[in-house]
């Protein structure tokens, strides 16, 4: 027997900061296409389901524009933040839906509702016309319905969820461990033995693979070219990979695609070592790109 109904649906529905739209996705555009073993999804999984399914369509929308196509260079490069927003958006989500973690879920689809306004702001900062988001065929509102599926999301997965699993614990590997508490050397209990060992360590630190030196001494003279080697060198691995950075002021912005796991940089001290970047707003770069030291998604 289904265990959704139309009206079973819309009681749900009613519950959301945004029923009309839960109710549209889910009623109008789901409800006749689930097979048994979707009738046995959560109503929060179902509503995953077709925010994942918006994400994805708004991501291909992003996608499918060729930068070379805008004008205006401001406007390309707060189109290209909302293509790296939209593609991290895409595997939050995917990982929400994977993940029995609910403090883990709360945080990435808290995350993918700030990469909607983020990539907003990228427009708004840099004074580009609303009238040119507008511009584009079903963008916003393709956009404006993912913002408020993501918040009937979120909603949904806080009301199924006890607020001490929210607040203060987590599962992980099916061990409960406190977030809040602390092991008698001081860590958390979820920092595994031997990253204590190597942040306790007072000698040179692990091996370095690699060295960026401006005087030409290491492999690479900048932190970007060392970043971009790494990621080509490295292929996907999730070993540990160590950068050591040697003293001077490096001026760049480095980013770091969240395709590349576990990279690790040391440098010869907080006053010897040095990252200074100069991007801001009122040079034409959007606060997203500004970030001397930032992780971003790998656009594909």
């Amino acid at each position: 027997m289904a265990q959704y109904s139309s009206s079973s649906v819309s009681i749900r529905c009613s519950q959301t900061p945004y029923p009309q739209v839960c109710n549209h996705f889910i009623n109008t555009n789901l409800l006749s296409t689930l097979d048994d073993h979707e009738q046995r999804f959560t109503f929060r999984d179902l509503t995953l389901k077709v925010t994942m399914d918006q994400a994805i369509g708004a991501h291909q929308l992003v996608s499918s524009l060729s930068l070379n196509s805008l004008k205006d260079e401001r406007a390309k490069l707060a189109w290209n933040d909302c293509l790296e927003l939209h593609e991290d958006t895409v595997d939050k989500i995917n990982r929400s839906i994977r993940s029995n973690n609910a403090l883990d879920v709360n945080t990435w689809l808290s995350a993918s509702i700030a990469n909607q306004q983020t990539c907003q702001n990228g427009f708004t900062n840099l004074k580009i016309p609303n009238s040119y988001l507008q511009s584009f065929p079903n963008y916003v509102t393709l956009t404006s319905n993912l913002f408020k599926l993501l918040s009937n999301s979120l909603s949904l997965h806080k009301a199924s969820t006890s607020p001490s699993a929210l607040h203060f614990s987590k599962q992980v590997r099916g061990k409960r461990h406190l977030l809040l508490s602390e092991s008698d050397d001081g860590f958390p209990e979820w920092v595994s033995f031997a990253d204590r060992k190597l942040l306790q360590s007072t000698g040179g630190g692990p091996k370095a693979d690699m060295v960026v030196a401006q005087d030409g001494s290491g492999n690479y003279k900048t932190i970007s070219e060392a970043v971009a080697a790494a990621q080509n060198l490295r292929s996907g691995s999730t070993e540990r990979f160590v950068i050591h950075v040697k003293a001077g002021v490096y001026k760049e912005n480095v980013e770091i695609k969240n395709t590349m796991k576990n990279i690790m940089f040391i440098g010869d001290g907080i006053d010897a070592t040095i990252v200074t970047g100069n991007r801001n707003n009122q040079d034409g770069s959007t606060t997203y790109s500004s970030a001397t030291f930032g992780t971003f998604v790998l656009k594909h």
